[in-house]
């Protein structure tokens, strides 16, 4: 009895998920890309000399406390691909804190790849009393999806990805565990 990365009960979900994903790239018509695109682009940023990413976030947003950071929330009703009616939603995190350099997000869609713009109007700042048009060029900390894994009314947080190294990920009936 060693530790399950994919419980039993979560396999036949987890098998589907995979063959549709892998269905998806083998399928290139419907896609503006490829794995074979994607390992390209891989080896040649590999072999480029490295570049500092940018840091332009105003001292609100870099010298801000962890309460005042989760204090910043994304409006669910501009989930990405909201009036899709999708089982799932794509929400996003703000820069600022720990999380300095903006990560660019793209979307993937059958007409083609772009950029998705940040928008700070996208965001509640809570308690913060930030002059938000000082953000226009914040950018993005990350994303995560939501999906009702446990209940159909309510859309749980299944992954994480935020900032340049962090993930994260759940199933049904799991519960996140330490962060470091």
């Amino acid at each position: 009895m060693g530790f399950e990365l994919i419980s039993l009960k979560m396999r036949p979900l987890a098998i589907y998920w995979m063959s549709l994903v892998v269905g998806c790239m083998i399928s290139a018509p419907a896609f503006a890309f490829g794995l074979e695109d994607v390992t390209a682009m891989a080896r040649a940023l590999a072999e480029k000399h490295f570049e500092t990413p940018r840091q332009n976030l105003p001292p609100e947003l870099r010298d801000i406390t962890y309460d005042q950071y989760r204090d910043i929330r994304f409006r669910s009703e501009k989930s990405l691909w909201q009036s899709a009616n999708l089982p799932f939603e794509i929400r996003f995190f703000h820069a600022g804190l720990n999380f300095r350099h903006p990560v660019r997000i793209n979307v993937v869609e059958a007409t083609g790849v772009a950029p998705l713009r940040f928008d700070s109007s996208d965001f509640h700042y809570g308690k913060n009393t930030f002059d938000t048009t000082r953000f226009a060029d914040a950018g993005f900390a990350g994303f995560r999806v939501h999906y009702p894994i446990n209940n159909q009314e309510y859309k749980d947080e299944v992954a994480v990805f935020l900032g340049e190294s962090y993930f994260r990920a759940v199933g049904k009936g799991q519960r996140y565990g330490l962060s470091a």
